[in-house]
């Protein structure tokens, strides 16, 4: 049995930066690069994300019925440009507690 921070770090933090990635190049119609910039990634990190080289695809449904709303969020508050480094990655954690919450690790 693999230890919980590592299925988080190695499938469901790509998963939940995916989704973040598609609705903020859906919704807001941001470029690869303002993505990028926003989010504190690589533009070639995008691009992956955006073809489902990174996250795992077959999560994105499940996660999107059960903490869809909180990706949203996440995604509402990137594009106001509200959120710092140090928010982005305290709103991470707060969705992977949440997912553990609904029992879903």
């Amino acid at each position: 049995m693999k230890p919980q921070c590592e299925i988080v770090s190695g499938q469901v933090l790509p998963t939940i930066r995916a989704m973040v990635v598609k609705d903020l190049v859906k919704r807001y119609e941001f470029s690869q690069v303002e993505v990028a910039r926003k989010l504190g990634i690589t533009q070639p990190a995008v691009s992956q994300y955006l073809s489902a080289l990174r996250g795992k695809s077959h999560l994105e449904k499940k996660l999107m019925k059960l903490i869809g709303q909180d990706i949203r969020s996440l995604a509402d508050d990137v594009a106001s440009g509200k959120l710092t480094q140090p928010d982005l990655v305290r709103r991470y954690c707060a969705i992977c507690s949440l997912m553990k919450k609904k029992g879903l690790f």
